[in-house]
């Protein structure tokens, strides 16, 4: 009977110490998640419209507190990042700057373009896109013969911003030589079809 009680006993200060231990990680995990939550980080903003390919001055950026947690690592979160940089396209008031949008000025080629790629009945954007993604562009066009050729012309071309419209997909912009740039511009307007085809980044390496 006594040894009955004693191992009772000793279950119960066991479940106890078990329990004590256990609350007291769960309260360190807790502690941890409201301590990230917390943190916050400065990020890039425009202070007014910028447009394209326009200097970015000291006076053209504000700086956003964000939680740690919400800030992707393409916004820029350094002010070394914006000397001497360019935007590459129109950046709106308040929109938060990424990698994608400014460049250094050594780093935009002078032929560079932005193109814009508006969804229609001609063009088909076949899978939603972000800003950073990579697209190919695959035309289908009557040949001098009148013959219908399908190509894919420009691959891997990299997505600089994407702007959501009211109604229908959204509209998108490629920044590209001037001659590349000539080239969808005339099949946008004279192509049978114009495909905007997202790439599978993971393999394309």
């Amino acid at each position: 009977m006594i040894d009955a009680k004693r191992k009772a006993i000793i279950f119960l200060t066991l479940s106890f110490l078990l329990a004590v231990a256990t609350a007291g990680v769960i309260l360190m995990q807790i502690t941890e998640a409201q301590k990230k939550l917390g943190k916050t980080v400065a990020v890039a903003a425009a202070a007014k419209n910028i447009g394209s390919y326009r200097e970015i001055k000291e006076s053209d950026i504000t700086w956003v507190e964000l939680p740690e947690t919400s800030a992707y690592e393409s916004f820029i979160t350094d002010e070394k990042e914006l000397k001497e940089a360019i935007s590459v396209v129109e950046i709106e008031e308040g929109a938060l700057l990424t990698s994608s949008l400014v460049r250094k000025k050594l780093d935009i080629p002078e032929n560079e373009r932005v193109v814009w790629l508006n969804a229609t009945e001609a063009v088909l954007i076949d899978q939603e896109v972000a800003e950073g993604d990579l697209v190919d562009l695959v035309v289908a066009r009557n040949d001098e013969n009148d013959n219908l050729v399908t190509e894919r012309f420009l691959n891997n071309i990299r997505v600089v911003q994407v702007e959501e419209v009211k109604e229908g997909a959204p509209r998108v912009k490629i920044a590209l030589s001037i001659e590349e740039a000539e080239r969808v511009i005339h099949f946008q307007n004279s192509a049978v079809q114009l495909r905007v085809l997202r790439v599978n980044q993971a393999s394309a390496g």
